[in-house]
């Protein structure tokens, strides 16, 4: 087995203007910290998530019955699965903004029908209200649930982004998906430990739909945003 070359020995053979040039640029290249791993970037981000949910229900408040709800087939179930799959989503996304996870569909797929069903949850467990009533309810609060899910999901995604987009993502489009999608299921599940209202149309219009309509943001962000390493 060959000893290892010292990288002068490299250098030889250039011309000499050349081999001083590259050793001065060597000698100011800055030494590259290593990204931490999938697992330590997602424990930061689930101890950021924890004090983001903590400090909005500190000052919005739980609802009444929570203790109620969280033991509760149905609404606990409800709330578990959001938050279950706000930490999924956390990771896949952390996990496909590294070079060397290659992309795999079952994830995806996973992730895919169980937020299906945390969509199909309103319909099939709890009581039926009408759109007008959702409508009048926003209009009085000034669409309180919504805006709360909003300003839930802003801080998250953005730690996540920003963790994220050191890690030179080769899938910039999936790792906004991801991330966004995450960001946005810990806002519905927030604003549900919150809000006492669990009829189907509130649940849907006011929890749910902000992640369908706005889940193309972060995805276009995200495309730019993580992918800037390559420009």
């Amino acid at each position: 087995m060959s000893e290892p070359t010292h990288p002068k020995t490299n250098l030889a053979p250039l011309p000499d203007f050349q081999r001083r040039l590259a050793q001065r640029l060597a000698a100011e290249v800055r030494p590259v910290r290593p990204s931490p791993s999938v697992l330590r970037q997602w424990l930061v981000w689930l101890a950021f998530a924890v004090a983001v949910v903590g400090i909005t229900l500190s000052l919005i408040g739980p609802q009444f019955e929570i203790v109620e709800k969280l033991t509760d087939f149905s609404s606990g179930g409800f709330l578990l699965l959001a938050f279950g799959l706000s930490a999924f989503c956390a990771w896949r996304g952390i996990a496909s903004s590294k070079p060397d996870d290659p992309f795999r569909p079952a994830p995806l797929v996973i992730a895919g029908l169980l937020i299906l069903f945390l969509f199909s949850m309103p319909f099939l467990f709890f009581e039926r209200d009408s759109l007008g009533q959702v409508w009048a309810l926003n209009q009085a609060d000034g669409w309180f649930c919504v805006r709360t899910v909003l300003l839930v999901a802003l801080p998250s995604w953005l730690m996540l982004g920003w963790m994220a987009s050191r890690n030179a993502s080769f899938h910039p489009g999936w790792t906004g998906a991801w991330l966004g999608a995450s960001a946005f299921l810990l806002g519905t599940g927030t604003i549900q430990l919150h809000c006492a209202h669990w009829e189907t149309c509130h649940m849907l219009v006011d929890h749910l739909l902000p992640m369908m309509v706005l889940i193309f943001m972060p995805i276009w962000i995200g495309s730019y945003w993580f992918s800037r390493w390559r420009k």
